[in-house]
């Protein structure tokens, strides 16, 4: 099993056990006053998960320069990835027919096809 499921399955049983022995109002309050960490702590874990799978799935020998090179590469490709799924299904989105005239319709779109 991959060391990163089971770092995630553990973080994940913890947060539970946390949310199930604690006052919910405290905790969100907590994470408020404290976001920058909160914030720091999720984006390492998931720069230590990626950084695994890079080096599992791409072969990246991430104590040279050469590999840290390539695998920013990577990230760069998976943000503009991102970015630009972000932007499609926005643009999806703004071209929905949200309101309809019609006031006997239930909750329908257009029928035009989206051509991505």
């Amino acid at each position: 099993m991959a060391s990163w499921l089971i770092i995630s399955l553990v973080l994940f049983g913890l947060l539970v056990l946390l949310f199930k022995t604690m006052n919910h109002v405290w905790l969100l309050s907590m994470v408020k006053d404290n976001f920058f960490y909160f914030f720091a702590i999720l984006f390492f874990i998931f720069l230590a998960i990626s950084l695994t799978h890079i080096h599992n799935n791409y072969d990246v020998d991430l104590t040279s320069f050469k590999g840290i090179v390539t695998a920013s590469k990577i990230y760069y490709g998976w943000f503009l990835n991102v970015m630009g799924n972000l932007g499609k299904v926005t643009g999806y989105a703004i071209r929905q027919d949200w309101f309809t005239a019609s006031e006997n319709s239930t909750n329908s779109t257009n029928s035009t096809s989206y051509g991505g």
